[in-house]
């Protein structure tokens, strides 16, 4: 597993995550929620406690509400690399879960469900999303490869068209 983190100013946090076959530790946030984009092959993401797995294709996007124990995994076949940008919107703070607490035992026999034209809620920070896009699309940051540069001015200009003015519901995940 690969992490780039390259932004984080004014309360957006953008990083770009490259898996193999190991995945993102769980963790939960009391502060922000995760908005992923999967750029390359396919993430799962899986949410123990509602004993929940969904699974991203190239373009789609799904956004973890926080406080929900979660982690991504590569969910493309052995071999292939996934790749996902991810997006957060506040104070950045992440938990990470013991692995004693057994929460891969609680969906190791669910089958993922396919999120296709989920929504995210992006609260009133679309025009900041925008520029950031924008600038990104015309400045690389060093860390970044030209095509995760590409990733993320698409994952970005995702990230605004399908958001909503609105911070994410706390009670329920729903894709």
């Amino acid at each position: 597993m690969e992490m780039k983190e390259f932004y984080y100013q004014d309360g957006l946090r953008v990083s770009v995550f490259n898996l193999d076959h190991e995945a993102v530790p769980y963790h939960f946030h009391n502060e922000v929620s995760d908005m992923v984009y999967c750029s390359r092959g396919q993430i799962a993401i899986e949410l123990p406690e509602a004993g929940e797995v969904f699974t991203l294709h190239p373009g789609e996007v799904f956004q973890v509400p926080r406080t929900n124990k979660h982690r991504f995994v590569n969910g493309a076949p052995v071999g292939t690399h996934s790749r996902y940008v991810l997006l957060q919107i506040g104070a950045f703070d992440i938990n990470f879960v013991p692995p004693a607490e057994g929460l891969a035992e609680k969906v190791a026999d669910r089958e993922a469900t396919h999120v296709a034209d989920a929504e995210v809620y992006i609260e009133n920070r679309e025009g900041d999303i925008r520029k950031l896009a924008e600038h990104f699309a015309v400045e690389k940051p060093e860390v970044l490869t030209e095509e995760e540069q590409g990733d993320v001015v698409q994952a970005l200009r995702c990230f605004v068209d399908r958001g909503i003015a609105a911070e994410h519901p706390r009670a329920a995940v729903q894709p």
